[in-house]
């Protein structure tokens, strides 16, 4: 193909975190490659991502990715059509490599730019295998769920302006967020203060298969939404009165705070800190070493926890759901890889005989392949970025 030729293959660009990805996509639906150089090793020693480093470590692997992805895909950089990249939320330094990088390459190809957000590439990503696994789309609105160690959203998909659905534009409302910790990040805080490995989603995940959920009574208050009073600046802190109906927002604090206080009230640290030095002591600590390190109230205030977290996800979820009249529930970002979540979501869906579709667990955690995807109507309404394209930490959708 002739450099510049119209063509239905992009590249997506992906670096919001400490992830670095490129992928090829077929017209929004076939995913011809998928490269992730992940760099959980390096800021597993830390407990948490570092942004210096993780800018760093994209610098060093943005330019191997992206020439993996064109060789797995068995086409050239003159084929591409497009190259789409992630412009926020995320971290500033790690964005900019990503922006940076896709600016030169479409310029030098003289190809469009695509700025995409990274929250609709998650739910795109669910999209994408939905399409390709049901002979009709999912129909709408959707209730997409969104959660992961960044993020947990609800917002209501649709979808205007075109008979085409691949050229409609889609339209997001965020009806439900996290008010403070996302799920993700409580995961990840709660292993931390168990001694247990990073990041910590799957330890906690694996391990609560092991207890009871039962042992350990964990709650979830009502989150009272409160509106500015009339007057009062957005954003300024003032009094606030409380708004009225249901409310699908979210909130870990609380129930990181109760399983610390649960640690103290019985004298657990100690077994922590004899559990985190033989794990640390491990070259590739496995799960079988983390099982064997747990007692059995351990292994049930885990269980407890998971069995909370999910349930309140779960409950929020299908309340936004019906409250809104969506057709469908589509849950997406790295938390949709948790085994009880999807076992407690698919079971509550087929009681209530609603389609509920999560994306594979390649496509879970960030990757290239849901930036694409989610470029590919943009592409077909010509909805180009241009020079100054920036990165945006902060970026909403909806």
């Amino acid at each position: 193909m002739a450099l510049g030729e119209s063509s239905d293959l992009i590249l997506g660009i992906e670096s919001s975190c400490d992830e670095t990805a490129a992928a090829v996509v077929r017209a929004g639906r076939t995913v011809c490659s998928n490269v992730v150089a992940s760099q959980i090793a390096l800021h597993a020693h830390y407990g948490g991502v570092v942004p210096e480093l993780a800018s760093r470590e994209h610098l060093r692997n943005i330019v191997p990715v992206m020439r993996e992805a064109i060789r797995d895909s068995g086409f050239s950089l003159n084929d591409l059509g497009a190259v789409a990249v992630t412009e926020g939320p995320g971290l500033a330094g790690a964005l900019l490599v990503g922006i940076t990088f896709a600016k030169s390459l479409a310029y030098g190809l003289g190809v469009p730019l695509i700025g995409v957000n990274h929250l609709e590439g998650h739910i795109h990503a669910v999209l994408m295998e939905a399409r390709q696994s049901a002979e009709q789309p999912m129909e709408l609105p959707l209730l997409a769920l969104v959660v992961s160690g960044g993020h947990t959203h609800l917002y209501l998909a649709e979808q205007h302006g075109n008979e085409r659905q691949d050229q409609s534009t889609w339209r997001y409302r965020n009806v439900g967020r996290t008010v403070d910790d996302a799920a993700g990040e409580a995961y990840d805080k709660v292993a931390k203060l168990l001694g247990l490995g990073y990041p910590g989603g799957p330890w906690m995940d694996a391990l609560a298969r092991h207890g009871n959920p039962r042992a350990v009574p964990f709650t979830f208050g009502e989150i009272k939404t409160r509106a500015p009073r009339p007057g009062i600046p957005v954003g300024k802190k003032a009094r606030t009165e409380p708004t009225h109906g249901p409310t699908f927002d979210f909130s870990f604090s609380g129930i990181k705070t109760a399983v610390l206080r649960y640690v103290e009230a019985n004298g657990m640290k100690p077994s922590i800190e004899t559990r985190r030095a033989a794990l640390a002591a491990l070259p590739s600590p496995t799960i079988a070493d983390g099982v064997a390190l747990c007692d059995a109230q351990t292994l049930d205030l885990i269980a407890s926890f998971q069995h909370a977290v999910v349930g309140n996800l779960l409950r929020q979820s299908f309340r936004a759901a019906e409250a809104f009249g969506a057709h469908g529930i589509v849950v997406s970002g790295g938390v949709a890889a948790n085994r009880e979540l999807r076992e407690r979501f698919q079971i509550e869906a087929d009681r209530r005989a609603i389609p509920v579709a999560f994306p594979s667990l390649a496509l879970s955690t960030d990757n290239a392949a849901m930036i694409a995807a989610a470029a590919w109507p943009k592409f077909l309404n010509a909805e180009f970025a241009d020079d100054s394209l920036i990165a945006t930490p902060q970026l909403r959708l909806g």
